[in-house]
């Protein structure tokens, strides 16, 4: 190619040389004088001078050929050297990839071992992979959860002392020691394990598992500093975690940025904190088992929250949480104090069927200052003890249909902007209602028939839309000092046991009492 190209070169430039030659002998021939000499040294002249231009013109080619090879050579050597990069850098990845892919094999098959020892090895080692590589956080996060999610049986907690059943009475846990610590036996071989080395491991399985939690809730804290820069140690890159049906233990994950969280019926043994929390997804409960304190104080949740079917044994504590999306706690049990003092529920809050059997809220205070902004549903609920929503607000419908308060209730001074039902309800000990605002319409219809078997307080509450009594049933006192009714107010059926005081009330449109 390139000899192709310099013979075109050559061609072309004794081309232009003949024409050049051609030109001048032309000139020439019209310009010789008859005195021959001189005309013969004016063509000579002109004839060297031809010659000159001809060698420059040859001398310019060449010049512009060499550097026409020159880029050329500098092209194929930097082709060349991009090639050999990029071979390199593919087989600096390839290296790289087999090495990640190696240590996150080995990691994983010591976290399979059978020593609590080599399970934490392979923990730590999994650990220092993804710090070192952020792409495989995930896939790690994963791991760890999956490791969660694997049967344990924790062992029994240790007692002062055992107390020894009456002679002759049968002991059937005792005589199979390894159902009290999970492990059952014997194997196919007919080999029985020692009980107190069955009970060893699953002390040193709960370390391992509870390290794994550990590092879950230090890759999730972003631990800002004074920069608002996040720690090092945070993982952003985790887009979930999936601990449905895990076994965890004294859980703390407070002040942690969590993903989309799903720890369906999960059990959760010991106190779980996640205070401060913001679930950055949904975040899902439904059907765990909390069997210590579970505090959720100042947590975020910006997604939908499911807690339907929870079983709280200890205190569920909600102080200050804020729900954005849809909050769920339908069939949920409160064995414990529950409290949601300050919540901000800015979707619907449904409680259907849900149980408190203790107090609702600490120190008698449940739903304290707490808003609903979106529809509240407590339809079917059994507060076992006192519930009290003082100061509450409800920007939307809240329903209380068929729900039974077992102990006091409190709603005073609560703001009911949309409308408010009180159906079916069972008003076992003393109702307040003092102070309250019904924007809306105010049902206390009785659908089976509202009782109030203790005292009911409805002093200086406004009725702005209508308010039905209808077939309510007051065992105790009733008051509606100072109330006001400004919408119509209806007392069909209604039966007033107790004294019922009417005290400068204000009816504004028409009072039916019909049969009360």
């Amino acid at each position: 190619m390139l000899v192709l190209a310099l013979l075109v070169l050559v061609g072309v430039v004794s081309g232009a040389l003949y024409l050049v030659l051609d030109w001048v002998d032309g000139v020439a021939g019209t310009q010789v004088k008859p005195d021959a000499a001189i005309g013969g040294k004016d063509f000579v002249a002109a004839k060297l001078d031809a010659v000159k231009i001809a060698l420059s013109a040859v001398a310019g080619g060449v010049a512009l050929f060499a550097l026409y090879l020159a880029v050329r050579r500098q092209m194929t050597a930097e082709r060349d050297l991009r090639a050999r990069l990029d071979a390199q850098a593919h087989t600096e990845d390839d290296a790289k990839a087999r090495r990640v892919t190696e240590l996150y094999t080995k990691a994983a098959d010591q976290l399979g071992s059978d020593k609590a020892p080599v399970r934490l090895a392979g923990l730590y080692a999994l650990e220092r992979l993804g710090q070192d590589n952020p792409d495989q956080r995930s896939t790690i996060a994963k791991l760890w959860c999956a490791y969660l999610r694997m049967p344990y049986t924790p062992p029994p907690a240790p007692s002062a002392g055992v107390t020894r059943p009456p002679a002759g009475v049968a002991r059937p846990l005792l005589r199979d020691p390894y159902r009290r610590i999970g492990i059952r036996i014997p194997g196919p071989d007919g080999a029985v394990p020692d009980p107190k080395a069955a009970q060893a491991d699953a002390v040193l399985e709960r370390d391992v598992r509870v390290s794994v939690q550990r590092l879950l809730a230090t890759h999730l804290s972003p631990r800002p500093d004074d920069s608002g820069q996040p720690h090092p140690d945070y993982w952003p890159e985790i887009p979930e975690l999936d601990l449905t049906e895990a076994t965890l233990i004294d859980l703390d994950l407070s002040d942690c940025h969590l993903p989309a969280l799903r720890i369906n019926r999960a059990s959760l043994i010991g106190d779980a904190m996640l205070n401060r929390v913001t679930f950055t997804g949904d975040a899902g409960f439904v059907g765990a088992t909390f069997t210590g304190d579970a505090g959720f104080d100042g947590a975020t949740f910006t997604g939908d929250a499911g807690f339907d079917g929870a079983s709280f044994a200890g205190a569920a504590v909600f102080f200050r949480a804020t729900f954005t999306g849809d909050a769920g706690f339908n069939g949920a049990t409160f064995a414990g104090d529950a409290g949601f003092d300050d919540t901000t529920f800015a979707g619907a809050a449904r409680f259907f069927r849900a149980t408190f059997t203790s107090d609702a809220g600490f120190n008698g205070a449940t739903f304290n200052g707490a808003t609903f902004t979106g529809v509240a549903r407590f339809d079917n609920v059994t507060f076992a003890d006192d519930a009290v929503f003082i100061g509450a607000t409800f920007t939307s419908d809240a329903g209380f249909f068929r729900a039974t308060f077992a102990g006091g209730a409190g709603f005073d001074d609560v703001r009911f902007t949309g409308a408010a039902g009180f159906n079916g309800v069972r008003f076992a000990g003393a109702a307040g209602f003092d102070d309250v605002r019904f924007a809306g319409a105010a049902g206390f219809n009785g659908v089976r028939c509202v009782r109030f078997a203790g005292a009911a307080g409805f002093d200086d509450v406004r009725f702005t839309g209508a308010a039905g009594f209808n077939g309510v049933r007051f065992a105790g006192a009733a008051g509606f000092d100072g109330a006001r009714f400004t919408g119509t107010a209806s007392f069909v059926d209604a039966r007033f046991t107790g004294g019922a005081g009417f005290d400068d009330e204000a009816f504004a449109s028409a009072a039916t009492c019909r049969g009360a």
